[in-house]
């Protein structure tokens, strides 16, 4: 059979390869063309073969036939980094360029199925808590609005319930989406996009229950603020303001001042953070925060847990799909999807895509 060479719009496979994060000398290599042949495709996008864009479509995750649009898509508008990293360490892997992709892709699902208007209200309780000048009288409100208080949160039995917990609650009482996917840890722990209803966080699902915990209320505090932003939150300085606020509610969220106990002990820190489901490090830093303990001997416990840290490999289980598909998208997200599929909003293939499944599972779920 002759090879089918095509000509598409030159702009457009530049576009792709930067959103994917890749260079000339990788994709070529990739390919297994000469660098100077690909970039003369970038170029003028003319003699393509057919074949090499269906591998392009393959590493770039993205659908041949964006190829073949007469105009280039709009660019993700990614978040504002608030990593404070050197700037030879500030460029995103491709890991966490798609799934910057795939979070806006379902922000955009959750805007077209259910509207902006349905966002909108969801979101209404931010103008009342915007108001409100003190931060632990924000606080006493979003628990109200979430149904949760203290004694509830002493209750829960592991750190899985609780991050479960949390999660359902901002998701149905505050209208934010939470995503996870697995990102390089010491890249990046996790992000939120205001800049389109619905607004979501996404965690970092490699991160600990605990973290992704932390994670959560840390953008959460962005939200409040109305900013968008990429973290790395276990790194933050004391002079990243934003970031230091962001984390400063966090931590008085998690474990509120008349549930600290004074202690230098790591022991005690362990049951005590046990207790409320937060790791050892935000406690030991609410005692520092709250005037508990010195900076001396906060430094010394903080290397002492650090000291503790074994690597744990990852687990290698096999997962079915549609448990990952609901892990990582949340209970929100999937149920949306299924009652759109009921109402004849979406098709099957549009929905398999969002979900991340294959069409046949998805009837199966049903």
């Amino acid at each position: 059979m002759a090879r089918i060479n095509v000509n598409i719009n030159p702009n457009i496979l530049l576009w792709a390869r930067q959103e994917a994060g890749y260079t000339i000398d990788e994709v070529a290599a990739k390919l297994s063309v000469n660098s100077d042949r690909y970039q003369k495709w970038e170029k003028e996008g003319k003699d393509i073969p057919f074949g090499k864009l269906q591998n392009l479509a393959t590493y770039y995750k993205r659908q041949l036939a964006v190829f073949f649009l007469p105009n280039v898509p709009t660019k993700i508008k990614k978040p504002k980094d608030f990593r404070n990293l050197s700037p030879s360490d500030s460029s995103l892997s491709k890991e966490v360029l798609l799934t910057l992709r795939r979070s806006s892709y379902l922000q955009r699902i959750a805007n077209n199925l259910e509207g902006e208007n349905y966002w909108g209200k969801k979101l209404s309780w931010l103008n009342e808590v915007e108001k409100l000048n003190d931060q632990a009288d924000s606080i006493i409100r979003l628990r109200e609005l979430m149904g949760i208080n203290i004694d509830q949160q002493l209750k829960w039995t592991s750190d899985s319930e609780a991050y479960r917990i949390w999660r359902t609650a901002i998701e149905e009482k505050l209208g934010i989406l939470i995503f996870q996917f697995s990102m390089p840890m010491e890249e990046l722990q996790g992000f939120c996009m205001l800049d389109t209803l619905p607004y979501i966080i996404v965690t970092n699902s490699n991160h600990s229950y605990t973290g992704r915990i932390f994670t959560i209320f840390h953008e959460l505090a962005h939200i409040i603020r109305r900013q968008s932003g990429m973290c790395l939150i276990e790194k933050i300085e004391q002079n990243q303001k934003e970031e230091w606020a962001c984390n400063t509610f966090a931590g008085s969220f998690l474990a509120p001042l008349n549930t600290i106990v004074q202690t230098d002990n790591l022991k005690e820190i362990a049951t005590y953070s046990r207790k409320l489901k937060i790791s050892r490090e935000v406690y030991l830093r609410r005692l520092k925060e709250e005037g508990l303990l010195p900076d001396v001997k906060f430094y010394a416990l903080l290397d002492d847990i650090k000291d503790t840290y074994k690597k744990k490999e990852k687990s290698k289980g096999f997962v079915l799909p549609e448990a990952k598909s609901r892990a990582s998208r949340g209970e929100t997200f999937y149920n949306i999807v299924f009652e759109a599929i009921g109402n004849n909003r979406i098709n099957y293939t549009d929905a398999a895509h969002a979900l991340g499944l294959k069409v046949n599972r998805l009837i199966n779920e049903i």
